[in-house]
């Protein structure tokens, strides 16, 4: 069976290495043409292993598990844009009411975003992704309901706190679980996916439009009675995640992914959980767990956190070793240094040119909103139109001389090109068309870098992968209202412009990424 085995996975002549020398140089042992084992380290085991579960997954197919998960998956990032979008909507209400001069639960909201991604994106590589998977949605929603049933602003500030941290890191955990059980054939999916963040966005530009007239417009007089609006907003939208958090529990009832029980030394389990998707659907599986455990025995390398006594010691140790495996060999650390860069770049970028934007646009004669109708009737046409940036990228990453990459270098390009063309808006009917575009190409970019991050970071450290991307993206995000208010204050136009720059600098960023998922399987 060994000898089986080897044949099977092992590269023909011309692709072969010697995998002692190649751990000796530091360089990952190329298991399989067909996957992406060159970023799982100096593990051939684990990349044996891995290249086994890819085929059971492709042998089985397409089910309807895969259809549940991808809007059960795919609702995480609804909440994730809606919790960013319900925020800014009342934040300006919630001062009024509290009688707030400066707005820190600004920050503080994108603090908790940061540390969401750290813990939700490390620890589901710590304790696994069912436990994130499971509880992220529901504790945000419970911890929204009492953000607002608040009575004082510090109150208010302590729970946004709590359910922004659950919301932010509940998307590293959502992409991931849904790559995990993909078969290769549609990956094409973990791009389409991204369609629920325009979704999302749409859902609570909605919310914040029916309770519009809620909102007190005297910052003089807003006491609580005049000023419900706020309160009902974050009601309804934590109501709305509350759904999605039972669903997950009661009607998708996630079993931990194979890919994560390989990793961390759990073969029985996660053939099991192959096994249980091949009898639930009546799908064939030729996988054995004799196959398993002949690839040989895993690098442990403190995967197991609980194995080592549970302390904060060994929590720290195995956090390190994960980070350390997205830096593990050259071309890995290239790999992880570009998307990091392309997230930090698209945070600052995006965050500052739509603060700068409004702005930029009045202080050349334009008007972009002339009553509360019009400004939110824009908002969702835009929102409504994004959705649909993602099937784009899904059709586009398809297209073999593009792939993952070019259709990311196309959708920056076509970003950086209409947020300059949004320069020269006027007129409110000018900015629903190059709003809608501004959200189109940007959701089909953010689609593919979405799907592309976990999809290029080895299996064992892929959410803390997908975690320190989001850090990098709301770190130089947080930053946005700093560079808003220093360039409102100097009058000047040149963020607006270095902004959209660096928008057109993230297709070089993706031109010299050096894997493409779409050539290969992801481990």
């Amino acid at each position: 069976m060994s000898d089986i085995i080897e044949k099977k996975i092992t590269q023909t002549s011309v692709d072969e290495v010697n995998s002692s020398s190649s751990l000796e140089k530091g360089l990952a042992p190329q298991i399989s043409v067909k996957d992406l084992s060159a970023t799982e380290g100096n593990d051939p085991a684990l990349s044996k292993k891995i290249f086994l579960i890819n085929d059971a997954l492709d042998e089985i197919g397409f089910t309807w598990y895969h259809a549940k998960l991808f809007g059960i998956a795919g609702f995480g990032y609804s909440v994730d844009s809606q919790m960013e979008m319900i925020q800014s909507a009342v934040k300006t209400y919630v001062n009024y009411q509290f009688g707030v001069q400066y707005p820190i639960h600004t920050e503080i909201f994108y603090a908790a975003l940061i540390v969401g991604s750290i813990v939700f994106g490390f620890g589901s590589d710590i304790i696994g992704r069912k436990l994130c998977f499971n509880s992220s949605l529901l504790l945000s929603a419970v911890f929204g309901l009492f953000t607002g049933g608040t009575s004082s602003y510090a109150m208010y500030c302590i729970f946004l706190f709590l359910s922004t941290t659950c919301a932010g890191g509940n998307i590293a955990t959502d992409v991931s679980v849904f790559l995990e059980y993909l078969p290769s054939k549609y990956h094409y999916l973990n791009t389409s996916m991204a369609a629920w963040w325009g979704v999302g966005q749409t859902i609570a530009n909605l919310i914040s439009w029916a309770f519009s007239s809620k909102f007190c417009s005297d910052p003089d007089n807003c006491t609580s009675k005049l000023n419900r609006g706020w309160r009902y907003c974050w009601y309804v939208n934590s109501a709305i995640v509350l759904v999605a958090g039972l669903i997950r529990l009661f009607v998708l009832k996630l079993d931990e992914t194979p890919k994560f029980l390989i990793s961390v030394g759990k073969d029985e389990e996660a053939y099991e959980a192959i096994m249980k998707i091949s009898r639930k659907y009546n799908r064939p599986c030729s996988l054995t767990l004799e196959q398993l455990k002949e690839c040989g025995d895993i690098k442990e390398e403190y995967y197991n956190y609980s194995k080592h006594g549970a302390s904060i010691s060994a929590l720290w140790k195995v956090t390190k070793a994960n980070i350390k495996i997205l830096f593990s060999t050259k071309v890995v650390t290239r790999s992880t240094t570009l998307i990091l860069l392309s997230w930090l770049f698209i945070g600052v970028a995006y965050s500052t040119f739509y603060n700068f934007l409004y702005i930029y646009i009045s202080e050349h004669g334009g008007s972009t909103g002339s009553s509360i109708y019009i400004t939110y009737r824009n908002s969702s046409i835009a929102n409504f139109v994004g959705i649909f940036g993602p099937f784009l990228a899904g059709l586009l990453v398809m297209v073999p001389r593009l792939g993952r990459r070019g259709t990311m270098a196309v959708s920056a390009v076509a970003s950086m090109a209409v947020l300059f063309g949004y320069t020269t808006v006027r007129t409110p009917a000018g900015d629903a068309g190059f709003s809608s575009a501004t959200y189109f190409f940007i959701n089909a970019y953010y689609a593919c870098l979405y799907a592309y991050t976990p999809e290029v970071f080895p299996t064992r450290a892929r959410t803390t992968g997908v975690g320190l991307a989001l850090v990098a993206c709301r770190v130089s995000g947080a930053f946005a209202p700093v560079i808003y208010w220093f360039g409102e204050e100097s009058g000047s136009s040149v963020p607006i412009w270095v902004c959209g720059a660096l928008i057109g600098c993230l297709a070089i960023l993706a031109v010299l990424m050096p894997f493409e998922p779409s050539k290969q399987r992801s481990v």
